[in-house]
């Protein structure tokens, strides 16, 4: 699937979650690109999201996998009552995903990519879930988890993944559309060359990303 595809549905699935109740703090439009694009570039076939919300990422990731007709196992732990009662609703593909309160529910499993979405108070005992060579990707500006997981994991290669794109007009709850988009903390936690080069460009990119930033403001 070509970049511009999974674009489209970033921006399409973003569109319409910021149209339902509880979309304040989704997952960017950006943010769910880079993780499709992960999931590519990486041939991801295993999935943990650690706070599902109201389900902008989960349902976005099973779309793009029916649409290339690939299989992927997907796992989720939520809490909130509200977010419990809707996700069946949000997700298309709910009936695929395995449903779980928190991490420490889930036994003898490990993934591909891991999503941090929201809180969880078992996050420190995420090294359980991991493969050798597994992804990390915390949505927005978490730091504490952020820095939880990169003690976790001394042999990690870390970047702020960034854009130089603004809010949409559209855009729900407190996010102005004058600011950029929301990013993520990317995480490789033992990385092969090819993951090593991936993250070499976006330390590359995002350093640019930044100063222009600065020069526009």
């Amino acid at each position: 699937m070509s970049k511009f595809l999974i674009k489209k549905i970033a921006e399409e699935n973003y569109k319409f979650f910021c149209e339902l109740n509880g979309s304040d703090y989704i997952a960017s439009e950006f943010a769910l690109f880079t993780i499709l694009n992960l999931i590519q570039k990486f041939k991801i076939k295993s999935v943990l999201e650690l706070g599902m919300g109201i389900g902008s990422v989960s349902d976005t990731i099973l779309k793009c996998s029916k649409e290339k007709k690939e299989s992927l196992s997907y796992y989720g732990t939520e809490l909130n009552e509200f977010c419990l009662s809707v996700l069946p609703i949000n997700v298309k593909y709910f009936n695929d995903v395995k449903l779980f309160d928190e991490l420490k529910s889930i036994d003898n499993k490990t993934f591909d990519l891991i999503i941090i979405d929201g809180l969880d108070n078992s996050l420190h005992q995420i090294k359980n879930y991991v493969k050798t060579h597994t992804i990390l990707f915390v949505e927005g500006d978490r730091s504490i988890q952020t820095q939880t997981l990169k003690s976790l994991f001394p042999k990690h290669y870390y970047v702020n993944v960034i854009t130089l794109k603004k809010n949409p007009t559209y855009v729900h709850g407190g996010n102005s559309f004058e600011n950029y988009l929301g990013g993520g903390q990317l995480i490789f936690i033992n990385p092969t060359f090819l993951m090593k080069i991936y993250w070499f460009k976006e330390k590359v990119f995002t350093y640019v990303k930044r100063k222009v930033r600065k020069f526009n403001n």
